[in-house]
């Protein structure tokens, strides 16, 4: 629906917003002249009522002749009022100098407010000189109404109508209800065009692409194009500077070869062992960034996989070497009813491990926590890996150490490439300062997010989240 009401709307942006907004006004303007109209008609109803009451109580007392028609009072003659389906009647009577006419309000349906006419009497009877007050009450039971007034000495009976007054129209509260949702569609409908209208700009603004529809505004295609363009330029410039530096870090491992086995010739211990210091740091500098180049090269497919035996795995190596790190993985308490075929039995309270199966690529994920784990080994001494199922189907994962940490104010610079933070005692020993920087193009890969804070009891933590499908 609202992509055929957009298809007709103008392709420019700005020329489809003024016709929104027009017409949305122009709507809510005609809403409300309808509704003041229809109000306005009922409220003269009700004023001119008492005149047409004073024009019946004149006709009443006069020859009481047909056809006849005043300026609300329309008279002709009739029989009997014939009762059909849901037509219905109500009694009254007129006293005119003790004269009693009889009549009968015939309508249909029922009547909203038909103590306003009865006074909650069988067979109300009214004053001819007080009629202003009965045309008034069947004014406001807002119904086609109609008469039938029977002459006395046989002389027939007359179908008394008032068109302008007795007629079909919805009340007060039933009418500004209409109104007020009629105003609500308006603004509803208003406001789904300009939300579909603005749907590629938001999509654009969030994935910097957007499955555009025919009816799409211009600047919208335009600003795709623009968008395209520059992310096809800005990737061909990024895979030149990334196979320039693979390249140049791939040369430079010859010649760093080279002269670690020249450097075996000096015939200075400490001289040899500071320059071999420096081509070793040099070679891991070089190996680091051919591993962080080359990251996207490296992605195997996605597959099944139980993050929790793959943490377990990983932390029993670890283990295995003499290291002091602990997984902790998240248990899950089941109640069971045991039963054997001597009878008894009763509730026994199990603790399962959460499997925390998900979907991604286990040897990189693997790659990205030995890194974390590395790290709280340096710098910490220690690590203590723990993993909890998150209740949106998101799984978090925690390495924290018994490390000094490190500063807030460096927790987002920390992930950028060859940053090391120099100012703490957890980068005493060498490092190239692409290690986290790694490990959040692999988190990033598989859709999570990684931050740096503490532990409840005060340690410092790094924590991993991700989510079980990519």
């Amino acid at each position: 629906m609202s992509g055929l009401i957009l298809s007709l709307l103008p392709r420019s942006l700005e020329r489809r917003m003024v016709v929104v907004l027009i017409t949305a006004v122009l709507s809510v303007f005609v809403v409300l002249g309808l509704t003041l109209n229809a109000y306005n008609t009922r409220e003269l109803a009700l004023a001119n009522s008492f005149e047409a009451g004073a024009e019946l109580s004149q006709y009443m007392r006069g020859t009481a002749s047909a056809p006849f028609a005043g300026k609300y009072l329309q008279v002709v003659e009739a029989g009997k009022p014939v009762f059909s389906g849901d037509v219905s009647s109500l009694p009254l009577t007129f006293n005119n100098d003790g004269l009693k006419l009889a009549a009968k309000l015939v309508f249909t349906g029922a009547l909203p407010r038909a103590d306003l006419i009865t006074h909650d009497q069988l067979n109300p009877a009214y004053q001819l000189d007080k009629l202003g007050a009965f045309t008034q009450a069947v004014t406001r039971q807002d119904k086609a109404i109609k008469l039938y007034l029977t002459l006395p000495e046989g002389r027939g009976s007359r179908l008394i109508t008032f068109p302008k007054l007795w007629q079909d129209r919805m009340t007060e509260p039933v009418l500004f209800i209409i109104a007020a949702l009629c105003i609500t569609l308006v603004f509803v409908l208003a406001r789904s065009l300009i939300h579909y209208t603005a749907a590629p700009f938001r999509s654009l603004a969030k994935y910097e692409r957007a499955e555009l529809k025919p009816w799409d505004t211009e600047e919208a295609v335009a600003l795709q194009d623009t968008l395209v363009r520059e992310q096809e330029a800005r990737a061909q410039l990024l895979e030149e500077q990334k196979r320039m530096l693979a390249s140049i870090s791939h040369d430079l491992r010859t010649p760093a070869t080279r002269l670690r086995l020249r450097l075996e010739q000096i015939e200075s211990t400490s001289l040899r062992n500071r320059m071999l210091h420096d081509v070793e740091e040099m070679t891991r500098l070089i190996a680091a960034s051919l591993d962080f180049l080359r990251f996207n090269a490296l992605l195997e497919e996605p597959q099944h996989l139980s993050l929790a035996a793959l943490l377990q795995s990983l932390c029993d190596d670890y283990m295995d070497t003499g290291n002091d790190v602990v997984f902790v993985p998240q248990r899950h308490k089941l109640t069971d009813q045991s039963r054997n075929i001597f009878g008894g039995g009763g509730e026994v309270e199990l603790e399962v491990e959460g499997r925390a199966v998900m979907n991604g690529q286990p040897t990189a994920l693997r790659r990205a926590f030995s890194n974390l784990i590395d790290n709280a080994l340096k710098y910490g001494g220690a690590a203590t890996v723990e993993m909890q199922n998150l209740e949106n189907d998101q799984l978090l994962v925690s390495i924290s150490d018994p490390g000094p940490g490190i500063p807030d104010h460096l927790h987002e610079k920390v992930f950028e490439p060859f940053f090391r933070n120099d100012s703490v005692e957890r980068t005493r020993s060498s490092s190239v300062g692409l290690g986290l920087s790694i490990v959040k193009q692999i988190i990033n890969a598989h859709g999570g997010e990684i931050s740096l804070g503490e532990t409840p009891e005060g340690k410092f933590c790094i924590f991993v989240k991700l989510p079980r499908e990519l």
